[in-house]
C-alpha cells in the first residue's frame, strides 16, 4: 500500500465564482488506476468529489481528465506512472470544456458538433428492399475498424490547440467519426459528408498529432488527412481556400523543394480574385518595408529529385 495525494480541482457553477483546489490522501496499492483512487477518495475521505465512470475498462469514454497536464482516462492510468516524486497526481477538468463541477464538464458542444455531421448510415435505398442485410467485403472494412474503435472520450477534442483558439472547428473525433461513413461502401452520402465537415472547417486543422494521443489508438490526424484527401479526389469543395492552399503547398514543394510563399498567397487566395489579393495587399507592402518579401522566382533546390521521389511514395495527390 502507497499514500497517495490527490490534488483535485473544485468548482461548482452553482455556488462557486472561481475554482480552487483541494487535497485528499488516500492508502491504495501503487498499481491502482487514478480512477480507484478518485472512487476511495469519494467513498472514504470526501463524498463530495464528482467526476464521470462508468465501465472502469476503457470501454465506455467517461473518465477522461486532465492527469499531471495530459488529458486521457483515469480507469486506463496506473497510479505510479503518474504521480511525483512525493506522491502527489494532479486532477483537473478536460481543456477545452466549461467545467460543471468539480472534474465533470459540459460535453454539449462536443455532442454538437458529432451530431451535425450525422454519424449514422445513409444508405441509398430502405432496408426493407434487402432480403438479407447488406454485406461489406473483408478489404472494405479494413478502413473502418480502427475508427470503430473510437469510444468518444473527447480527450483529442480536449487536446486539440484549434479547438482551444476557434471553437468552430469540429474537432479530431468528430470528423475521424465522419470518415467512417465517408469511406463505408453502404452509405449514399459521400459528397454531401465531405461537404458538411468542410463547411464545419475541416481545413482549420493545423496537423500538430496533438489529438495522436488517443487512449484507444484511433490516430484522429490520420483520419483528418483521409477526409482531405478525399475531399481533393472527389473535388468536392475544391473552390473553397483550404484545398487550394493544401493542394498549393504540395506542388510548390514539389517544383521546387521548398515552400513558395509568393505562390502561396496566390494559389490560396485566387490569382484572379481582385478583392482577396487587395485584402492582403497591406501585409505586402509592410513585408516590403522591412525587408522579408519572398524572392519571386524561387529556384529548385539542389537534389529536388530526392524531396520529389517522397511525393511519389506517399502518393500525395498534387493539381
Amino acid at each position: 500500500m502507497a499514500q497517495i495525494t490527490l490534488d483535485v480541482f473544485r468548482f461548482d457553477e452553482a455556488v462557486d465564482v472561481v475554482p480552487h483546489r483541494s487535497q485528499v490522501t488516500v492508502d491504495v496499492p501503487e498499481t491502482t488506476t487514478v480512477l480507484d483512487a478518485l472512487e476511495t477518495a469519494k467513498a472514504e475521505v470526501d463524498g463530495s468529489i464528482s467526476f464521470r465512470r462508468s465501465c472502469r475498462s476503457a470501454i465506455c469514454g467517461s473518465c477522461s481528465m486532465n492527469i499531471n497536464g495530459t488529458t486521457g482516462l483515469a480507469c486506463k492510468t496506473p497510479c505510479n506512472t503518474v504521480m511525483d516524486k512525493d506522491g502527489v497526481i494532479q486532477v483537473d477538468p478536460m481543456p477545452n470544456f466549461q467545467p460543471m463541477k468539480d472534474l465533470v464538464v459540459h460535453m454539449d458542444p462536443f455532442w454538437d458538433k458529432y451530431t451535425r455531421l450525422k454519424p449514422y448510415l445513409q444508405p441509398a435505398d430502405r432496408d426493407e428492399d434487402h432480403a438479407t442485410e447488406r454485406r461489406v467485403s473483408p478489404e472494405d472494412m479494413k478502413k473502418l475498424v480502427d475508427v470503430a474503435n473510437c469510444v468518444m472520450c473527447a480527450t483529442c477534442y480536449a487536446l486539440c490547440p484549434v479547438v482551444s483558439v476557434d471553437p468552430a472547428f469540429a474537432g479530431p473525433a468528430a470528423i475521424a467519426y465522419a470518415y467512417r461513413f465517408i469511406e463505408d461502401v453502404r452509405d449514399s452520402k459521400r459528397d454531401e459528408r465531405i461537404a458538411q465537415i468542410s463547411e464545419d472547417y475541416l481545413w482549420l486543422c493545423a496537423h500538430c498529432y496533438a489529438c495522436s494521443y488517443c487512449p484507444k489508438h484511433v490516430d484522429p490526424n490520420d483520419r483528418i488527412v483521409d477526409v482531405k484527401r478525399a475531399a481533393i479526389a472527389d473535388r468536392v469543395m475544391m473552390n473553397e481556400r483550404g484545398p487550394r492552399h493544401a493542394l498549393t503547398v504540395n506542388r510548390t514543394i514539389r517544383q521546387t523543394g521548398m515552400l513558395d510563399e509568393t505562390e502561396l498567397i496566390l494559389g490560396t487566395i485566387g490569382r484572379f480574385n481582385v478583392r482577396g489579393l487587395l485584402k492582403v495587399a497591406p501585409l505586402g507592402l509592410r513585408m516590403a518595408a522591412k525587408g522579408k518579401l519572398p524572392p519571386i522566382f524561387l529556384k529548385p533546390i539542389p537534389k529536388v529529385d530526392e524531396v520529389r521521389t517522397i511525393f511519389d511514395a506517399l502518393e500525395v495527390p498534387v493539381a
